[in-house]
């Protein structure tokens, strides 16, 4: 028992500390007495800066992970990363970092204080406020549904853990439980409180960015009706600059310089009513700034895809493949996606050029977690489920117009599996570096048939991540997962 308290004791401390609360030049939440946390504007604006700081935190090495190393896109890379290794050859162990829901957790503790202290706070415009509180329950939601895509049930936390005691020790509650009565219903509080007249972030959550993660919730519950009303939501959003907030890129050579140039090295900034980006296809991404994470908190796009010494990973036969199929010969997208270097198909999509690797330490390329040719696949994707294919097909053309491509209609599709099939390779080529991959393989349930003659995934259970086998020494009510063991001890 005194292991345990001993435990509790440093996770409570845990959940203030890991701040990157300058983020907006804020005073960082870990360094402000608890008792005087969440009594101002100025705590109300630190505490949401530090549920960023915790996203980035958590995805700076699992965006990868949990979102690409399982798919048939990526092959192993250099023979000393291991780590990587063993989870794209699907030989994953309870000891994997990988496996770990830490800093999760503490993300979704951080989105509980806010929701439960930022409605009590005294602030000049009602309007900012509720922007905070609504920036919360958005990303609380999207805690969440990382965590149910990647282990599928696990404990539910509504309210902020800041003492301890045994309610800290759940059992893992349903996903689809999760699903419905958190997630969706979390997404549609942000939606009402978000501001829609002075958020124009992207490096935070905007209105957008709250249909973006609720347009994939609907998908996953497979209300496609509603997924596609919430994608057509966002033409309603202008820009400043006139035009629409997010909306398309048609230019080939645009779309390149967006992730060479348009993610890498931006600097911070307190003026959420001012959009830096001259993309629009960038709806919410995880930002990267050395000045706020420090010489060890680099983005991983250059290490763990450049050069033959580190490489965590390389484009796989299997992706390399599809641009030698006859309706993909000539994809303007290869080029500016993939290289072959040192013996290997590099992910070049966010580099402009060969780069040393003694630069790689200082990559500030952001990710992205959703964008706008996304959220027009997945409309396209969720109208073929509703039998509307001439519909999802007009979608697919203008993505695949973009790459130099001819695209396929509805008089050549026999069923609807072979429509949603085309728009999912679509989205694989479209979205490759983008940890959306293994999530659409997971989503509509073809992770057996793509993976099996790869690394012999087949077994049921076998498509969720182990729990840590420290989570479940910490929390004897927890149980592994039944592929990994089938054990609480």
């Amino acid at each position: 028992m005194k292991n345990i308290k001993y435990f509790v004791g440093a996770v409570c401390l845990a959940l203030s500390l890991n701040s990157c609360s300058d983020f907006l030049n804020e005073e960082p939440v870990s360094e402000i007495p608890a008792g005087d946390m969440w009594q101002t504007a100025r705590d109300a604006k630190a505490g949401i800066n530090e549920i960023y700081g915790l996203l980035r935190s958590t995805l700076r090495e699992n965006y990868f992970y949990w979102g690409e190393f399982r798919s048939d896109n990526v092959a192993p890379g250099a023979p000393v990363m291991a780590d990587q290794a063993r989870v794209i050859n699907n030989l994953m162990s309870t000891d994997e970092k990988c496996a770990k829901w830490t800093t999760l957790y503490q993300m979704i503790n951080q989105t509980n204080l806010a929701i439960k202290y930022v409605p009590n706070i005294s602030m000049p415009d009602v309007a900012d406020r509720n922007d905070y509180l609504g920036q919360a329950y958005a990303l609380r939601a999207l805690a969440y549904f990382y965590a149910i895509r990647v282990w599928g049930d696990v404990p539910l936390f509504i309210e902020p853990t800041e003492k301890y005691s045994e309610a800290i020790y759940k059992e893992r509650t349903d996903k689809n439980y999760i699903l419905e009565h958190v997630i969706l219903p979390d997404l549609k509080k942000a939606e009402s409180l978000i501001n829609r007249n002075k958020n124009y972030e992207r490096k935070r959550i905007s209105i957008c960015g709250v249909w973006a993660i609720m347009a994939d919730a609907y998908m996953w519950a497979e209300e496609y009706n509603l997924a596609d009303q919430t994608i057509d939501k966002m033409a309603t959003i202008a820009s400043k600059k006139g035009g629409r907030f997010v909306d398309f890129e048609p230019n080939i050579a645009t779309w390149h310089t967006m992730f060479t140039e348009e993610l890498n090295n931006k600097p911070s900034d307190d003026t959420p009513e001012n959009d830096e980006y001259n993309s629009r296809e960038l709806i919410f991404l995880v930002h990267f700034n050395m000045d706020e994470v420090g010489t060890n908190g680099y983005s991983y796009m250059y290490q763990w895809f450049s050069g033959s010494g580190n490489r965590a990973a390389v484009m796989s036969d299997k992706f390399m493949s599809i641009f030698d199929e006859k309706d993909m010969q000539g994809d303007q997208r290869k080029d500016f996606t993939v290289k072959y270097y040192q013996n290997g198909n590099e992910l070049r999509k966010y580099m402009a050029g060969d780069i040393s690797n003694s630069l790689n330490k200082t990559c500030e390329v952001a990710y992205p977690i959703y964008r706008y040719t996304d959220m027009m696949l997945l409309q396209a994707e969720a109208r073929a489920h509703q039998g509307k294919w001439g519909e999802a097909l007009d979608l697919v053309k203008t993505v695949r117009d973009r790459a130099g491509l001819n695209t396929l209609t509805e008089n050549d599709f026999a069923s609807e599996e072979e429509v949603v099939n085309y728009i999912l390779r679509e989205r694989q080529v479209e979205l490759a570096g983008e940890g959306r991959r293994w999530f659409d393989l997971l989503r509509t349930g073809k992770w057996k048939e793509v993976m099996k003659p790869i690394n012999g995934m087949e077994q049921d259970g076998n498509e969720l991540f182990p729990i840590h086998y420290s989570h479940i020494l910490e929390n004897p009510k927890i149980v592994q997962n039944t592929y990994y063991g089938n054990t609480n001890n």
